[in-house]
């Protein structure tokens, strides 16, 4: 029942314009490709998995290998979310979706992969020189746009039951 309830939350939740299109770059500061599964049947996604940072990488190669994990997928759907900065709204798609056996119980999570910094308040430079006040700026926004895009989350896990799993480099998962 909950594969078939995955199933159909992914299916209700595609946007035509898959964030798939979205091809890996070098332009982005982060390290990003395609991930090849050792064990593709544990993959249930469209493909290619495409990993954007080196933690979505070592979470691609996590689900793969451990035996816990039933079935995965990387960026599996889409959720609309409230923009408050600019007032409108966006799709957001979570990097994750995984199904675990865990000790006999099957749960589903919906997983987000972020730096810490982007979940936490930046504090005002001390310097309010131009440069550090666009660096707060930006840090600010990407704060309080990853705010939103956490209560959209939030929000359609719990209406799918599935947990919400979070990782930060702080997190003890690799």
């Amino acid at each position: 029942m909950g594969e078939l309830i995955a199933k159909e939350f992914i299916q209700s939740s595609i946007i035509p314009m898959s964030i798939k299109k979205v091809k890996p770059t070098a332009k982005s500061g982060y390290k990003q490709g395609y991930y090849k599964p050792k064990y593709p049947e544990k993959y249930m996604g469209p493909g290619p998995i495409i990993y954007r940072s080196s933690w979505e990488r070592k979470f691609c190669h996590w689900c793969d290998h451990n035996e816990n994990v039933i079935k995965w997928i990387s960026e599996p759907f889409a959720i609309k979310y409230f923009n408050i900065l600019d007032k409108k709204f966006h799709n957001y798609y979570p990097d994750f979706y995984v199904k675990m056996n865990k000790e006999g119980v099957m749960q589903e999570y919906v997983v987000e992969i972020k730096p810490k910094a982007q979940l936490q308040k930046p504090k005002p430079p001390k310097r309010k020189t131009a440069k550090a006040m666009a660096n707060f700026k930006y840090g600010y926004e990407t704060y309080v746009r990853n705010l939103c895009k956490t209560e959209a989350l939030n929000k359609a896990a719990e209406q799918r039951n599935f947990k919400v799993m979070l990782i930060t480099e702080d997190s003890n998962l690799f």
